[in-house]
């Protein structure tokens, strides 16, 4: 017999592309596991997680198709201090909880936004930032 867990995605689904995190309405975060790309737009679709041999499966409605993820434990919830413009090579993050986050690899994206909310997760040995609105994630260290 299989677990099954039945939630929403909290806010705007855009369906996944590789690395996407999903906030659901109980409170769980989950992440894809393996690459795959399937866009879908829905605004706090029902979505259910089921258990498959110690693996985990988000199932959203509207889609035909799942995809594997992973729980997250240890997740950081902010907001960024001032305008957000994205990324740039080195760029730092000052939060509002008073934490400082820097760029840990190189990559380019820009994406303006004013204060917007930010989750850092563990993942692989580090972390990852996920700001609203942006796609793709970035890995950081914790500078203060």
């Amino acid at each position: 017999m299989s677990n099954i867990i039945e939630s929403q995605i909290d806010g705007t689904f855009y369906g996944w592309s590789g690395d996407t995190l999903f906030k659901l309405t109980n409170g769980q975060y989950w992440v894809q596991s393996n690459y795959a790309y399937n866009y879908h737009y829905a605004y706090r679709p029902h979505v259910q997680i089921i258990e498959k041999v110690n693996r985990y499966y988000l199932e959203v409605e509207g889609m035909n198709n799942s995809i594997e993820v992973r729980k997250l434990f240890s997740v950081i919830e902010s907001v960024v201090t001032n305008d957000f413009n994205g990324w740039d090579g080195e760029t730092i993050f000052e939060l509002q909880n008073g934490q400082v986050w820097q760029q840990a690899s190189y990559a380019y994206n820009y994406h303006y936004a004013y204060i917007p909310q930010i989750i850092i997760y563990e993942s692989g040995g580090g972390y990852k930032l996920h700001v609203e609105g942006v796609t793709e994630t970035l890995p950081v260290r914790r500078i203060g």
